[in-house]
């Protein structure tokens, strides 16, 4: 019969031997999930109007969501989901964007438009409380939602969406206060790319791509680049 130190010794190797092991596999684990969030062509605001059913895309805006539908069709790689918002210009600019992919898109709401905190006091002020924090509650859950890692492969998902719903989630990918997330102009049908690592990790591996729109065909939020045509939404 063995000893209950030698049993003790035999299964305390046993547990080091099996986390080794799990540590090994996992540091193997490396597929990444890339994340491709595409902002909405051009669009003629309306004050009031409603965003689901109004605020479609004007001409410009169907051409530049066909520029960057082409773009993600050239690149050597095919999207696993492409998924939108359910506000009618992110939802025009998705339906240009799937039959040059392939894939149909698929709605989640909760990637809508709306405006969370930021250090401008102008803005704080324009916006209820209640909305903000609905804002950033939303915003929370899409994060944990869509910001996940895929450590047995590579994947690869298109969210056609907001520039504030994209410059806060940079803004968080970058560990950054995400109030400051207005400090980023980003273009229409733009390309930003978050890369989430089989560790939980993200990094920003481009934001606000343009390159498929000619410099005349863009048109940015805030002061934009210094070309094209900024908008102050």
């Amino acid at each position: 019969m063995k000893k209950p130190h030698a049993t003790r010794a035999v299964l305390a190797m046993l547990v080091a031997f099996f986390m080794v092991a799990t540590a090994y596999a996992q540091s193997e684990r490396s597929g990444v999930h890339y994340l491709y969030l595409i902002r909405h062509g051009d669009y003629d605001y309306e004050r009031g109007a409603d965003p689901v059913a109004a605020l479609g895309l004007n001409e410009l805006g169907r051409e530049q969501a066909r520029l960057v539908g082409e773009r993600l069709a050239a690149l050597p790689l095919r999207p696993h989901a492409l998924i939108a918002s359910p506000y009618r210009r992110a939802r025009e600019t998705a339906e240009e964007i799937a039959p040059l992919i392939g894939i149909p898109p698929v709605i989640d709401t909760l990637i809508r438009e709306c405006t969370p905190a930021t250090e401008r006091d102008d803005i704080m002020r324009r916006e209820s409380p209640e909305e903000i924090a609905a804002c950033e509650a939303n915003l929370t859950v899409a994060w944990r939602k869509h910001a996940t890692a895929s450590p047995d492969s590579n994947r690869r998902d298109v969210l056609v969406c907001h520039g504030n719903v994209i410059r806060w989630m940079v803004a968080r990918a970058l560990g950054d206060d995400p109030r400051n997330w207005l400090r980023m102009s980003i273009g229409n049908a733009s390309i930003t790319v978050l890369a989430i690592h089989a560790d939980g990790s993200v990094r920003v591996a481009s934001f606000s791509d343009t390159g498929h729109l000619p410099a005349g065909r863009q048109t940015w939020t805030g002061s934009g680049a210094g070309w094209g045509s900024a908008k102050p939404r």
